[in-house]
C-alpha cells in the first residue's frame, strides 16, 4: 500500500454523482424492470411494455423519486464527510429496498434493474471513498466493492447453493443426512474409488513423462529437442475431448489397428493358416479405464511439461558443475542435485494433473463406457432421467473436496520449502549434458511419443474427410458439407459463430478484471482483502463440472435467473479462465516499482490515469497473453458450459459432444479439426504480433 493521502481535487465532482442518477433513472423508465421470459432477443412491444419498472406501482412507484432525492448532494453544500454519510447511506437504502422488493415478490432481476443495481451501487461508493475509504480514492473504491461483489455473487454464493442443496431437502427444512445418504448409496463408493485411482495413475503417469520432456529439452544435445518448443502448444489449442475421439479413430472396434490386427491374425487374416483359430477378434478395449487414461496422458503432459521445464531451466548450473567437481558421475548428479531441485516442480506437476484428471469430463464421456467417474456421473445426475440436484451437489461436493484437499497440501508441503539456487550472485557454470544411455533411451521415447501423437491428428483431420471410419474410407466432402454448407442459420455455423462472440466478450472481461483484482491485491490493504484472495483460490479449485451444477443451482431461480441465457455463458468462460490472468498480472506487478505509481500520483494523475497510461502500456505483455489463453480456453471449454447450454445459445464444444453421442463420427471429427486449425492460426497470430512488437521495442530501445 503506497504512502500518500494526497486526493486528485475534483475527483469526485457533482457530474459524477449526477450521471449515476440519471443512468439509474433512465434505465428505470426504459428497459425490463423483471426479466423477459424468452429474454432480450425474443419479445414482443407489448411483453417490453409490461416488464418496465413503472408498470410495479405497489414497490417500485417511489423508487425514481428516492434515487433523483440523491442529486442535491452532488451540489450540496455540505462538508465531504457528511455528504460521504448522507450518500452511503441512502443508496445503501434504496439497494436493500431493490434487493429485498426481489426477494419478496420472487421475481426474476431484469435488465433495467441490474443496470440500477450497478448504479446504486457505485453511489456507494462514491460515498465510501467521500468517507475516507481508500484514501478518498473513488475509483479505487469502486474497484474494491466492484471485485466483492464479484467475489460473493459468482464464486461464493453459488458454491454456497452446492451446500444447501445437499444440507437441505426440496422444502427447505434441515436434512444433515442428505450428503451421507448420497455418498453411501450403491455405487457412489465404486464411482470415487474409480476417480481417484485414475487420478493418481494419471498424475504418476504425466509427471514421469512431463519430467522425460523437460530433461530432454534442456538438457538433450540432439536436435530432435527442439520440436519439443511446439509441444505444449497442442493441449492449449485442442478441445479436451478431441483426443478420446481419435483414440477411437484408432484403436475403437472399427478403429485402424483393429483393421490391421484383423487383416493380420483375424478369421482369414494373412498368417492364419486355413482353416486355423484367429489370434484376434475385435474389442473395444480402448474404451473404460484404459482409454481415458491414454487420452488423458496424452493431453495432460505437457502441462506437467511446462511446469517441470521453466523451473529446470533456472537451476543454477554451478550446482551440478561442482558435483561433477567433486567426482561425481553424471547419474549420481542427476539423480542427488537436479532431481531434488526440481521437487517443487514435480509436486506442483503432480497435483495440478491430479485435480485436471478428476475434474476431466470430454474424455470420461467419450471413452469411459461402464467405467463410471464423478465428473460424468454428476454430469447424468442432471441431464439423464434422474435429474437428481441433490446427487449432482453431493458428487459436486465431494469433487470439490477432493480438489481443495490437494490444492492444500501442495501449498502446505512445497510452500514450506526453499529451493533458491538463483541468488543474484554472479556465478559460472556449464549446463550438464544428460548421461548418454539415458540421453538414447529418452530420444527413442520422445520420438515413439511425436510418432503417435502425429498420427493421432492426422487421424483427426483424415477422418473428417472419409465416408465412415472403419468401413468405408472413400474421400468425400460430405461431413464438412454438412456443416458449413447449409447457410450461417444451419448446421455448425450457430454454435461456431456463438462460440466466437462469447469468447470475443469473455477474454476482455476476464484480463480486465483478472488485472484489476491483482492490482487490488498486491498493491492495497482493505477489509475483506483476504476474501478476495481466498476466492481467486477457490476459482482454480473447482473443477468444470461442479461450476455447471453451481451456476444452474445458483441462477435457475429469482431473483438472477440467467440460466438459458448468453449471460451465464460468457460469465463462466470468463470466471473460470480468470485465474490466469490474476496470477500473470500479481507476477508482473510484483516486478514493477511502486515508485512508479507515487511519482504519477503526486503529479495529480489520480489512480485511474495511473493504471491507464502507467501501468496498463507496462503490463502489455501479460495482457495480451492472458487475452489469448482467455480466448482459446473459452472457445474450447466443455465441462461447465455443457449444463448451460441450449438449443439457443449452443457454442461448438457441446455441438460436437452432441454428434458424438448420437453417432455421427464423422461430423464430430470434421468440427473438431476445424476448430483446432482456428485455434492454431489465432495462437501463430497472437506469436506473430508479439514477436513483432517484442522487435520493434528492442529496436527503438536500440
Amino acid at each position: 500500500m503506497m504512502d500518500t493521502d494526497w486526493r486528485a481535487p475534483g475527483e469526485i465532482g457533482p457530474w459524477v454523482i449526477l450521471s449515476w442518477v440519471l443512468i439509474a433513472l433512465g434505465a428505470y423508465g426504459g428497459l425490463p424492470w423483471v426479466a423477459l421470459e424468452y429474454g432480450l432477443g425474443d419479445f414482443t412491444p407489448d411483453e417490453w411494455l409490461s416488464a418496465l419498472g413503472w408498470h410495479h406501482h405497489r414497490a417500485t412507484f417511489a423508487l425514481p423519486l428516492t434515487i433523483a432525492l440523491l442529486t442535491p448532494l452532488a451540489w450540496g453544500r455540505a462538508s465531504g464527510r457528511l455528504r460521504g454519510w448522507l450518500l452511503t447511506l441512502s443508496s445503501g437504502l434504496i439497494l436493500i429496498g431493490v434487493l429485498t422488493f426481489f426477494l419478496a415478490t420472487r421475481g426474476a432481476m431484469g435488465l433495467g434493474a441490474g443496470v440500477v443495481v450497478l448504479c446504486l451501487t457505485a453511489l456507494l461508493a462514491v460515498g465510501f471513498s467521500e468517507l475516507g475509504f481508500q484514501r478518498g480514492d473513488c475509483f479505487i473504491a469502486g474497484a474494491v466493492i466492484f471485485v466483492v461483489t464479484l467475489v460473493v455473487v459468482f464464486i461464493f454464493f453459488p458454491v454456497w447453493q452446492i451446500f444447501r442443496h445437499v444440507l437441505m431437502d426440496k422444502a427447505g427444512a434441515l436434512a444433515p443426512f442428505t450428503f451421507f445418504r448420497i455418498i453411501t448409496s450403491f455405487g457412489v463408493g465404486r464411482v470415487i474409488g474409480n476417480t481417484l485411482l485414475l487420478a493418481v495413475s494419471v498424475a504418476t503417469a504425466t509427471t514421469i513423462c512431463g519430467l522425460i520432456f523437460a530433461l530432454y529439452a534442456v538438457r538433450a544435445t540432439t536436435r530432435l529437442r527442439y520440436l519439443i518448443r511446439i509441444f505444449y502448444i497442442l493441449p492449449i489449442i485442442t478441445p479436451p475431448f478431441v483426443v478420446g475421439m481419435s483414440l477411437i479413430l484408432l484403436f475403437g472396434r472399427a478403429g485402424m489397428v483393429n483393421d490391421a490386427l484383423v487383416f493380420l491374425f483375424g478369421p482369414q487374416g494373412l498368417f492364419i493358416p486355413e482353416g486355423g483359430a484367429p489370434l484376434f477378434e475385435r474389442s473395444g478395449y480402448i474404451y473404460g479405464f484404459t482409454g481415458i487414461f491414454l487420452a488423458q496422458v496424452l493431453s495432460l503432459t505437457p502441462v506437467s511439461y511446462m511446469v517441470i521445464s521453466g523451473m529446470l531451466a533456472s537451476v543454477n548450473p554451478a550446482m551440478e558443475e561442482a558435483s561433477l567437481t567433486m567426482r561425481a558421475g553424471r547419474w549420481e548428479t542427476l539423480w542427488h542435485v537436479t532431481l531434488p531441485l526440481l521437487r517443487p516442480g514435480i509436486a506442483n506437476a503432480f497435483l495440478l494433473n491430479l485435480i485436471s484428471s478428476a475434474a476431466d469430463f470430454g474424455n470420461p464421456l467419450v471413452l469411459g463406457g461402464e467405467y463410471d467417474v464423478l465428473s460424468t456421473e454428476i454430469y447424468f445426475s442432471i441431464a439423464g432421467a434422474q435429474l437428481d440436484f441433490a446427487k449432482a451437489a453431493g458428487l459436486g461436493l465431494v469433487l470439490l473436496t477432493l480438489s481443495l484437499t490437494v490444492f492444500y497440501i501442495q501449498k502446505r508441503w512445497v510452500g514450506e520449502r526453499s529451493y533458491v539456487t538463483v541468488t543474484g550472485v554472479e556465478t559460472a557454470g556449464n549446463v550438464t549434458p544428460l548421461p548418454k544411455g539415458l540421453q538414447r533411451s529418452m530420444t527413442l521415447f520422445v520420438g515413439v511419443w511425436f510418432l503417435l501423437v502425429g498420427v493421432l491428428y492426422v487421424s483427426i483431420f483424415l477422418g473428417g474427410f472419409v465416408k465412415q471410419w472403419g468401413a468405408d474410407y472413400t474421400l468425400t466432402l460430405a461431413h464438412h458439407l454438412e456443416l458449413w454448407s447449409k447457410g450461417f442459420s444451419s448446421g455448425a455455423w450457430p454454435s461456431f459463430i456463438h462460440s466466437l462472440l462469447y469468447a470475443l466478450v469473455a477474454a476482455p472481461l476476464t484480463t480486465l478484471v483478472g488485472v484489476l483484482v491483482a492490482y487490488i491485491l498486491t498493491r492495497k490493504q482493505f477489509l475483506g482483502r483476504g476474501i478476495i484472495d481466498f476466492g481467486t483460490v477457490l476459482i482454480f479449485a473447482i473443477p468444470g463440472t461442479v461450476t455447471g451444477v453451481a451456476y444452474i443451482l445458483a441462477f435457475n431461480t429469482p431473483p438472477i435467473e440467467l440460466t438459458g441465457t448468453a449471460a451465464i455463458l460468457i460469465i463462466t468462460m470468463a470466471i473460470r479462465a480468470m485465474p490466469v490472468g490474476i496470477r500473470g498480472g500479481m507476477s508482473a506487478l510484483s516486478q514493477i516499482s511502486t515508485s512508479l505509481e507515487e511519482a504519477s500520483l503526486l503529479q495529480r494523475a489520480g489512480s485511474r490515469k495511473t493504471i491507464r497510461f502507467v501501468l496498463l502500456p507496462l503490463l502489455k505483455p501479460t495482457i495480451i497473453s492472458s487475452m489469448a489463453y482467455s480466448f482459446i480456453r473459452a472457445m474450447t471449454t466443455v465441462s461447465a458450459v455443457i449444463f448451460l447450454a441450449t438449443a439457443g445459445t449452443d457454442v461448438a464444444t457441446t455441438y460436437i459432444l452432441s454428434r458424438v453421442e448420437s453417432g455421427d463420427t464423422g461430423v464430430a471429427v470434421a468440427y473438431g479439426s476445424v476448430l483446432i486449425l482456428t485455434m492454431l492460426i489465432f495462437t501463430l497470430l497472437v506469436q506473430l504480433v508479439t514477436g513483432r512488437a517484442r522487435t520493434e521495442r528492442q529496436t527503438r530501445t536500440h
